[in-house]
């Protein structure tokens, strides 16, 4: 290595010139604070986690109430049709009627199944189906 060079460490050492620098700013944070008429104030590991608490449940509320927000939707639910079962309807006749144009009875009729927890095909007259959204 050269005797002499004008390399400088990007990396801080002990002791460095910044290390002493910053040491003198945070120091006379308080003497400067006191000059003004402000007490002079030691942090104790119990005051100094109380205020990373309340910064802590600040930003949280800050950010919760953003986020619940940014989740809303503009756009109305949709809207629930429900169709009274009449005697002698079956599913098929029922998911013919009320199916959109192109949509398979199969799959519409799976879906009134499903809406309802209906675990077979039976059905009763006076029964209030909930019909699915396609």
């Amino acid at each position: 290595m050269p005797k002499y060079t004008t390399y400088k460490s990007i990396y801080d050492t002990v002791g460095s010139n910044n290390e002493g620098r910053n040491q003198r700013i945070f120091s006379s944070i308080p003497t400067l604070l006191h000059s003004i008429g402000m007490p002079k104030y030691r942090w104790s590991k119990t005051g100094a986690a109380r205020v990373r608490l309340m910064l802590f449940v600040l930003i949280g509320l800050f950010a919760g109430t953003g986020v619940v927000h940014a989740l809303q939707s503009n756009t109305p639910p949709a809207e629930v049709r429900t169709v009274v079962v009449s005697p002698g309807d079956t599913l098929w006749s029922i998911a013919e009627s009320n199916k959109p144009k192109g949509a398979d009875t199969r799959i519409f009729i799976s879906g009134i199944k499903q809406k309802n927890a209906l675990s077979s095909s039976e059905i009763y007259a006076g029964e209030e189906l909930i019909l699915p959204n396609f």
